[in-house]
């Protein structure tokens, strides 16, 4: 009966008995987990940086672990006042403490800050790499962009300069036909074309140079006379005009 009374008794002071503490060893962190034999209806208290005070929890026990290959030397959990006592044998880390789903156990998850940095300090590594290739990238596009600039500049150069054979062009002969026509005569390249210039611009006959020899004006006429070409000449001007007057009406 006394023994009930005292277990009573003890969950009333203290909330609840630990049972146990198992330690979970991850690559970045460790986790603690306290057992309890009751809901915990306590508090965690920061005492300073590397001891915890959990209040409403009783423990006769004392648990010591040693860690190796990590950032942790130990964790010692030992009974304190109306609780229990975390101290953490470490640097450089971060805690975080959590209650189980049905409240029967507490998690106290500790974290490397080191690690977290080096996670940083390799995000920052990618980060730089990544805008170091969006230069690069810059570069090359800005050079092909002036590569084709540079090629555009010599193509227009080119056809800039293409007219100037136009020197080989020379009007032989002209010959009015009414107030907007004439006749005319080019030599061009080793060849003779026979063209209408004016208000309607047509192309009448084309020829080699040794085709047709006329040195003088006069032979011009003959020319175009002997070859009922100025007949041949006037039709297609008729035949413009109307189809250009045609037009103008559609």
């Amino acid at each position: 009966m006394k023994k009930i009374f005292f277990l009573l008794l003890s969950v009333f002071l203290f909330g609840a008995n630990l049972i146990n503490v198992d330690y979970f060893t991850h690559k970045n962190f460790v986790d603690v987990l306290f057992s309890l034999d009751n809901k915990f209806d306590g508090k965690v208290i920061k005492l300073n940086s590397n001891e915890f005070y959990l209040k409403n929890i009783k423990s006769s026990k004392e648990y010591i672990k040693n860690f190796e290959n990590s950032f942790i030397k130990t964790i010692e959990v030992s009974p304190y006042k109306e609780g229990i006592l975390v101290k953490i044998n470490a640097k450089n880390f971060s805690t975080k403490f959590d209650l189980t789903p049905e409240g029967y156990g507490i998690r106290l998850r500790i974290k490397s800050n080191k690690i977290l940095k080096q996670d940083s300090i390799k995000n920052l590594m990618a980060n730089n790499i990544e805008n170091k290739f969006d230069y690069i990238t810059y570069i090359i596009v800005l050079a092909i962009l002036v590569i084709l600039a540079i090629i555009l500049w010599l193509v227009k150069k080119r056809i800039v300069k293409l007219p100037t054979t136009a020197s080989n062009l020379n009007i032989v002969f002209q010959k009015p036909i009414d107030a907007k026509n004439k006749v005319v005569l080019i030599e061009f390249n080793k060849r003779k074309y026979l063209m209408v210039i004016g208000n309607t611009n047509i192309l009448i006959d084309v020829f080699d140079e040794n085709m047709v020899n006329i040195t003088t004006n006069k032979e011009f006429d003959e020319y175009l006379k002997l070859n009922s070409k100025m007949d041949e000449i006037k039709n297609y001007i008729k035949n413009a005009e109307e189809l250009k007057e045609f037009d103008e009406r559609i």
